[in-house]
C-alpha cells in the first residue's frame, strides 16, 4: 500500500526530470494504478560510473512512488552493438556486476525485476511481435533510429544485425509489459 497521495507520487516521479511528455497522463496513471509498470533497458558494457548514481536515484524514486520497475539487461542488444567484443558471456558477467552495483547504490531488489533479454527472446511471441513491428516500419525509419545505439545510419550497411536493434527495442516495451511477473 502506497502511503502518499497522487500529487506526492507525481512530485516524486517528476523530481529532477528534464522533460515530462504528458503530466496529466502521469497523474491519471498514478491515480488509477497503485503499482504501474516502468521499464528501463541497459546494455551491459563496462564499468559503473558516477552517472549511474543519477539513474539509480530515479529508479528509487519510481519504486518509492509505487512503480514496479523492470530493469532489462540487454545482453543480445549489447552483442549486436559489439560491446565487450560481442562476447555474450562477458556481457552477462558485466550485467551481474552492474546488478550488484545497482543494489549497492540503493535500488531495492524487492521492488525491481531484473531480466535478461536472452530470457525474453526465448519466447516465440517476442519474434512474432518483432516481425509485426518490422512490417509497419520502413527501413529508412529503422536506419534513422540507429542513433539510439550510438550508430550512424550508414553503419547499417556494415552489419545487418544492427538493423534488428531498433525493432528489438520497440518489441521489448510491449513484450516486457505482457510477461512481467507483476502485471501492469
Amino acid at each position: 500500500m502506497i502511503d502518499m497521495d497522487t500529487e506526492e507520487r507525481v512530485s516524486l516521479v517528476t523530481r529532477n526530470a528534464m522533460e515530462i511528455i504528458n503530466e496529466d497522463e502521469l497523474r491519471k496513471l498514478l491515480s488509477e494504478k497503485e503499482n504501474p509498470l516502468a521499464y528501463i533497458g541497459f546494455e551491459p558494457s563496462g564499468l559503473v560510473h558516477m552517472g549511474w548514481a543519477l539513474v539509480t536515484s530515479k529508479i528509487r524514486d519510481l519504486c518509492d512512488a509505487g512503480f514496479k520497475v523492470i530493469i532489462l539487461w540487454a545482453d543480445w542488444h549489447a552483442a549486436i552493438n559489439d560491446k565487450l567484443g560481442g562476447d555474450l558471456e562477458n556481457i552477462r558477467a558485466c550485467a551481474r556486476y552492474m546488478e550488484d552495483c545497482f543494489v549497492a547504490l540503493g535500488v531495492p531488489r524487492d521492488k525491481v525485476e531484473f531480466r535478461y533479454a536472452s530470457e525474453v527472446l526465448d519466447d516465440l511471441t517476442y519474434w512474432e511481435d518483432l516481425i509485426k513491428i518490422g512490417k509497419v516500419t520502413t527501413m529508412s525509419r529503422v536506419k534513422r533510429a540507429m542513433t539510439i545505439m550510438g550508430r550512424k545510419e550508414d553503419e547499417a550497411e556494415l552489419d545487418s544485425s544492427k538493423v534488428i536493434y531498433p525493432l528489438m527495442q520497440a518489441t521489448d516495451i510491449f513484450h516486457l509489459r505482457s510477461t512481467s511477473a507483476t502485471p501492469a
